[in-house]
């Protein structure tokens, strides 16, 4: 058992060591979560069952997706990349790890190990880490800003866009009535259109928002500064600054935490302005509801993946 600090909280890990047939990884069921789940439920079995299920597909997954030389060390400056995390909501968890503070954020380095069939592994890239392969945290950011756009390219859509390829991906509609739904929900004038902003594997992708390039193209395009709400870590979202006051935004962005982001995944409370004249991106607000932790109520949990 061990004290782990995950993204914006501390839990408790239980390590598993020398299992049977598992090489180059140390499998960690977060027994938080085990709790969580039965309180919810009252079903020690089920919570049991479900901690089994979770060791063995990591076991089996692990070997086979992912290959030996994905975790040699020696690669990292060619696989780190960045992502963003609440600097204040995560003191404990810097003070272990190389990054740096972008306004109320911390950008901190992952390493892409491979991909999975439901997603990415990654590890975060600790002060044990870059000292041993010889980096110093500007190295990392020298690293990662090139890797990051290349491994996961910014990818910046209308919501509606967004919420209609969700509904049709995989849609036996017909054509035209697809059409028609897409017509309707595209209605929205630019100048009052959601964006998201994210990265086309939707995992880390806050961190596309430190790419100012496609802020400015979207700025120019909706003809005003920028808004920036924080989703996720996985996910920003961008609105015109003539739409509503970055307070009320705020506000907005506070309940969605609290009422529907895990809070594993919860970035800021804060709203960003970037302005298309002086190309930068700031905060907006400073309100009061800066913690994170606040009640969880009916979130729905999204567990990152993690090699080890």
């Amino acid at each position: 058992m061990r004290k782990v600090n995950k993204t914006n909280r501390e839990v408790d890990g239980l390590n598993m060591l020398d299992i049977p047939g598992l090489k180059n990884a140390t499998p960690t069921l977060y027994v938080n979560d085990l709790y969580e789940k039965y309180e919810k439920t009252g079903d020690y079995e089920e919570v049991a069952r479900m901690a089994a299920e979770t060791m063995e597909y990591g076991i089996k997954s692990f070997n086979s997706q992912i290959k030996e030389e994905c975790l040699d060390t020696s690669k990292l400056k060619d696989k780190v990349f960045f992502s963003l995390i609440n600097a204040e909501q995560n003191r404990k968890l810097l003070n272990t790890v190389p990054h740096r503070e972008f306004e109320d954020l911390a950008i901190v380095y992952r390493w892409n190990i491979g991909a999975g069939s439901d997603g990415g592994y990654t590890n975060l890239v600790d002060n044990d880490l870059a000292k041993k392969e010889g980096f110093t945290e500007n190295d990392l950011y020298n690293a990662a800003n090139k890797n990051t756009k290349e491994l996961f390219p910014v990818l910046v859509k209308n919501m509606n866009e967004f919420i209609s390829e969700i509904i049709f991906g995989d849609s036996e509609l017909s054509g035209e009535m697809e059409e028609e739904f897409k017509e309707v929900m595209m209605e929205t004038q630019d100048e009052r259109s959601m964006y998201v902003i994210t990265n086309e594997s939707k995992l880390f992708g806050a961190a596309s928002m430190l790419y100012e390039e496609p802020l400015h193209e979207l700025a120019e395009k909706i003809g005003s500064d920028l808004y920036i709400l924080p989703s996720s870590i996985h996910e920003v979202i961008a609105v015109s600054a003539d739409f509503g006051s970055p307070d009320e935004w705020a506000e907005m962005v506070y309940e969605i935490n609290m009422d529907q982001v895990d809070i594993n995944d919860r970035l800021s409370n804060q709203v960003y302005c970037y302005d298309k004249d002086l190309r930068t991106l700031r905060l907006a607000t400073d309100t009061i509801n800066k913690s994170l932790d606040d009640v969880d109520r009916g979130a729905i949990s999204t567990p990152e993946r993690e090699g080890r």
